[in-house]
């Protein structure tokens, strides 16, 4: 069964080359390409990408609505700096529209869901950077919140999945000491919760996602 996609954002641009830059530049955002803090000028932007300054400053205007990018009274432009207190609010409202996306998915289920997330968790742990996993670690919840049905909730999950992809390797990271191995604890959780959406009740499936969700907010300080 194919991942289900989601409808493009009314506010993502319309100029073809401007939505070009826009994926391209959110993809290098969200990798730690460009890390948190960094200055986005339109010229070296567009040096960047080939094309003139028009098509890079919509993209900008699209990636500051996404939470991405912020544009300073200075005149600057820079990826935007996710303070403890804002990743603690991504992980609260993600908890609460994804244990609510599990419930109604854990009733949609089929065996041709499970292969697809087996096969993400699978990828998971041959991951060979911490970006990877975040991208596929991403992927999972993205497949699940589609799988809910409800496509108002999944459009009210997609501004939040791209501020927290763009932190989730420094919560790798930081995880990432002593005895901790954030790849493999991660794996463990993602089979957790692949057993309750598809042999657990909707509340279970609902609780371990909330669970899931919530326990990276240990991380946000």
């Amino acid at each position: 069964m194919a991942e289900p996609q989601a409808k493009s954002s009314s506010r993502a641009p319309r100029n073809n080359r401007a939505t070009a830059v826009h994926l391209r530049l959110r993809k290098e955002i969200v990798s730690g390409l460009f890390p948190q803090g960094s200055a986005l000028a339109e010229p070296t932007l567009a040096e960047h990408f080939h094309t003139s300054r028009a098509p890079v400053r919509e993209a900008l205007i699209a990636l500051e609505r996404e939470g991405l990018v912020s544009f300073e009274k200075t005149g600057r432009t820079k990826v935007r700096t996710i303070a403890a207190k804002d990743l603690r609010e991504i992980m609260e409202a993600r908890a609460a529209l994804e244990s609510m996306a599990a419930r109604l998915a854990n009733l949609n289920w089929t065996v041709a869901d499970t292969a697809f997330v087996a096969k993400n968790i699978e990828d998971q742990e041959k991951a060979g950077s911490f970006a990877e996993l975040s991208r596929l670690d991403i992927d999972l919840h993205h497949y699940v919140v589609s799988r809910s049905g409800n496509l108002r909730l999944l459009q009210l999950w997609e501004p939040l999945r791209w501020q927290y992809e763009a932190y989730l390797v420094e919560i790798f990271k930081r995880q990432s000491t002593g005895d901790y191995r954030p790849e493999t604890e991660t794996v463990l959780a993602h089979r957790k919760l692949l057993q309750a959406l598809s042999s657990g009740t909707p509340a279970e499936a609902a609780q371990v996602m909330m669970d899931h969700v919530l326990f990276n907010i240990n991380w946000a300080d």
